[in-house]
């Protein structure tokens, strides 16, 4: 049974702002339309920055990371082939993904699928272009079990370009409703949202996903201070956002996770994340519904920023999972563990769908785990049924910690990574969180 004074306290916290509500459909954050799916794992730059290295080697250790795709190449040539294309063999080959981003064999670099969908305006004969440069793609790579889909958005903002998002969409839609559209950017920077995500998602075919990008360890934020746990809120705010939009709308979202350090004309501007830093963001955005966990970035290397004249006006050194000889760097070795980890979490949720999630001290009442400790977060996946699922976040990423969870009568749980039970008390479940750790927890009844 759950302690009177526990009871008394849920209740007196209604005013307070907890989400008491009885119906999981009025839930501001779910439940999702879909079920979670596969939890794709990826990276952005598998192969150099501005150069392209691909070697043998390289690719054992891109192959070792125990990533599901990859995304984003840079335009070069290598015996005759394209960075895509020797990349997208290289993805059939390991049973990964890559949504492609260039043009079609026989058109200009200024046809990319991007180029349309950024249009201010669009004429009578965009869809038929439009229709023409998929079927020429569908037809360069559909032989390729790795081609995933179209990458057709990065931070373009602009409302004047939805009507032309929208139209690139609703006929990609028609030649291949099979593969799905993806666009980055970060949510709050859209000048309309909701005319945005409109043009974005719609119904039939394969979900569209957006990928969400937010960096927060910047140079000068010391790991382990007060300022992480703020940053880390404000983090949460663009997932929480996130998850509202998409809950009646048929897509999905991926986060772009920080693992990487960067430099701006020599001036350190965002630190590497420590091992617990990368999982906190992890666990924060699948405790917000995300189905997809993209690291930014793999590769090192020195970007050169160009202004419309082609000027370099800003050199950026970036330092990522591995270095600039290509070996790996112990933000590799925790990535790698993580995505071992993301395999189980991902066989657990494939079917589930997304009930919400919350700091504990405002989950509902209703649900299976409660709590009301500091800097930790709960979310919940199920069905029709109710949930099955409750994953527990550890915000702080400075220590471990032993947190108590009030558990519903006559339930029980099981630990999803290592099939054991919790150690736990007539109401009361007690757990044991890793420093920016979380536990995906199976409800028995």
């Amino acid at each position: 049974m759950r302690h009177p004074l526990l009871a008394a306290m849920v209740a007196l916290l209604v005013c307070f702002g907890c989400d008491l509500s009885n119906s999981v459909a009025e839930r501001p954050h779910g439940p999702s339309r879909l079920p979670m799916g596969e939890i794709v794992t990826s990276a952005w730059l598998p192969a150099g920055i501005e150069e392209f290295r691909f070697t043998q080697q390289d690719q054992q250790t891109l192959a070792d990371l125990g990533l599901t795709q990859v995304q984003w190449l840079q335009r070069a040539q290598q015996d005759g082939r394209s960075a895509e294309a020797l990349v997208m063999e290289f993805a059939s080959h390991q049973g990964m993904q890559l949504p492609v981003y260039y043009e079609p064999p026989g058109y200009s670099p200024y046809d990319k699928l991007r180029n349309w969908a950024t249009m201010a305006s669009v004429s009578d004969t965009f869809d038929t272009a439009i229709q023409a440069r998929t079927q020429a793609l569908v037809q360069r790579w559909q032989s390729e079990p790795a081609f995933a889909g179209y990458l057709i958005g990065h931070e373009d903002y602009r409302s004047d370009t939805y009507a032309a998002l929208a139209r690139t969409v609703a006929t990609l839609r028609t030649v291949d409703g099979q593969r799905p559209v993806y666009v980055v950017g970060a949510i709050g920077s859209y000048a309309k949202v909701e005319r945005f995500l409109d043009a974005l998602f719609i119904d039939g075919g394969a979900a569209n996903i957006f990928q969400h990008e937010h960096y927060v360890f910047a140079a000068d934020v010391p790991a382990g201070s007060t300022e992480v746990l703020r940053r880390l809120r404000h983090l949460v705010q663009g997932y929480d956002r996130i998850a509202r939009h998409l809950r009646d709308r048929t897509g999905r979202w991926h986060a772009i996770i920080q693992a990487h350090a960067e430099a701006r004309d020599g001036t350190p501007f965002y630190r590497q994340p420590t091992a617990a830093e990368i999982e906190v963001q992890v666990g924060l955005a699948l405790s917000r519904g995300a189905s997809g966990i993209v690291y930014f970035l793999y590769s090192s290397g020195t970007e050169q920023v160009r202004n419309g004249a082609g000027e370099v006006i800003q050199l950026r050194q970036y330092g990522g999972l591995v270095d600039a000889a290509g070996a790996p760097t112990a933000a590799w070795s925790a990535v790698r563990a993580l995505n071992q980890r993301l395999r189980r979490v991902s066989e657990a949720l494939a079917d589930r769908a997304f009930r919400g999630g919350y700091e504990a001290r405002h989950a509902p009442a209703d649900e299976p785990l409660a709590a009301h400790e500091q800097d930790l977060d709960l979310a919940y996946y199920g069905d029709d049924r109710g949930t099955s699922h409750v994953l527990i976040v550890n915000r702080r990423t400075d220590e471990a910690r032993v947190v108590r969870l009030e558990a519903r009568e006559g339930i029980g749980f099981i630990d999803i990574e290592t099939g054991a039970t919790p150690v736990s008390d007539p109401g009361v479940l007690t757990l044991s969180m890793p420093a920016g750790g979380f536990r995906l927890l199976e409800i028995s009844r």
